[in-house]
């Protein structure tokens, strides 16, 4: 069953802006220094290895900003957390740029993704506020869509700032960025936990509502499914310096043009979902999508192991394997979250840490086997695609849709 927007003084499309604003401070912290990765290496003098951890590094301390801020969202508020988190992110970008080793990047980075956790979590939460069913399916499309300019853009402006300057002023980017979503947030960001029943109970038990989420097997199988379609996308994330400049001697300016043809690709399924929805259920695009992303993955695992790598055959592989996370993320991300009413930060904060948990894993074990090769990267991204694939079909069911909570 869809629920309409609760106010009328809530306009759902603006509201989407705002939030996918908000999301749009991960990609940004995450993508815009992808190209200057090689470049902060020699400023250190160690590997490009040693600072491309640092991308599982956010990823950890993401997942654990989620894991602390969910709980807290539902029992003091949405907007007092994201407005900590920020202040938090935009403090610690600036520490960064004065650090000069991988190791203090890679501590500042967890800090910096802790806020951006705190931050971020409150979005799925505020979406399970306010709809329910195939409309918060269409509202998590929108506001993906939306956030898709992000990972788009990012990896372009910080080409262009290293043309001009050097890699810090990304990370003063992402200041003024940061500084500009805390305005907004404290302006414009309504509190929509109001629109639902608060999560009865003392507020000692706030952690015990994970075993809420947990104790419910077919919302783990989507969030499992969910994690692994994008462990497939971190997987590459991680590695993608690497693969393009490195490996296949990609021009550093040309970076962010095969970056961006990932993100296209994702734009395109994400809008592809909505005339979807109109014929099938969440779940079913969700299969649909895991099948098309295992297929991918598939081919550019025999095209760089079984052939004589290749650019222009790896592209179009990298471009459906990590595209198709436009599809799957807003339907595992609503079929899950229709499980939970009253928990809404909870459910969004375990289903972010596992992601992005996930994600770093997939990074660090790269980073680990890495024999300076495609083949790490390619039998982590089908590893990942198996694995949702089997969860998706073996563990979700969708076809009890009634919340046990």
């Amino acid at each position: 069953m869809s629920t309409p927007l609760p106010s009328a003084s809530l306009d759902p499309k603006k509201l989407a802006i705002l939030l996918a604003a908000l999301v749009a401070t991960a990609p940004f912290a995450i993508d815009t220094y992808l190209p200057a990765i090689p470049a902060m290496a020699r400023d250190f003098g160690e590997a490009t290895h040693a600072v491309e951890v640092s991308v599982s590094t956010f990823l950890i301390g993401f997942a654990l900003g989620q894991l602390i801020g969910g709980p807290l969202s539902d029992r003091i508020g949405r907007r007092p957390i994201a407005l900590v988190g920020l202040v938090i992110y935009i403090v610690t970008s600036a520490i960064i740029t004065t650090v000069d080793s991988a190791f203090s990047l890679n501590v500042m980075r967890f800090f910096q993704a802790i806020g951006g956790g705190f931050s971020i979590v409150i979005v799925g939460a505020s979406v399970r506020d306010l709809f329910d069913g195939k409309e918060a399916a269409r509202m998590f499309a929108l506001i993906a869509v939306i956030m898709m300019i992000a990972p788009l853009v990012a990896p372009t402006i910080g080409s262009l700032l290293l043309v001009w300057s050097t890699w810090q002023s990304i990370f003063v980017l992402l200041i003024v960025y940061g500084s500009l979503m805390l305005a907004i947030v404290y302006l414009k960001l309504p509190e929509t936990s109001l629109m639902r029943r608060r999560h009865p109970g003392p507020v000692r038990r706030v952690w015990w509502t994970y075993l809420e989420v947990l104790r419910t097997r077919k919302a783990v199988g989507f969030m499992l499914t969910h994690a692994g379609a994008s462990a497939v996308m971190f997987s590459f994330v991680t590695d993608s310096p690497f693969m393009y400049i490195d490996f296949f001697g990609v021009p550093q300016a040309y970076f962010p043009y095969l970056f961006g043809a990932n993100v296209a690709v994702i734009i395109i399924c994400n809008r592809l979902n909505n005339p979807l929805l109109k014929r099938l259920e969440c779940h079913q695009i969700l299969k649909i999508g895991t099948g098309i992303q295992l297929v991918a993955t598939i081919g550019l695992f025999i095209a760089t192991n079984v052939f004589e790598p290749s650019l222009w055959t790896v592209v179009p592989f990298i471009m459906f394997s990590v595209g198709l996370i436009g599809l799957t993320a807003p339907n595992a991300t609503a079929s899950f979250m229709q499980y939970f009413p009253y928990i809404g930060g909870t459910a969004t904060a375990l289903l972010g840490t596992i992601q992005f948990a996930t994600g770093a894993v997939a990074g660090i074990v790269i980073g680990h086997f890495h024999d300076n090769t495609l083949f790490p990267l390619t039998v982590s991204m089908l590893g990942f695609a198996i694995f949702a694939n089997l969860m998706v079909h073996f563990m979700a069911d969708a076809k009890q849709t009634e919340s046990p909570t």
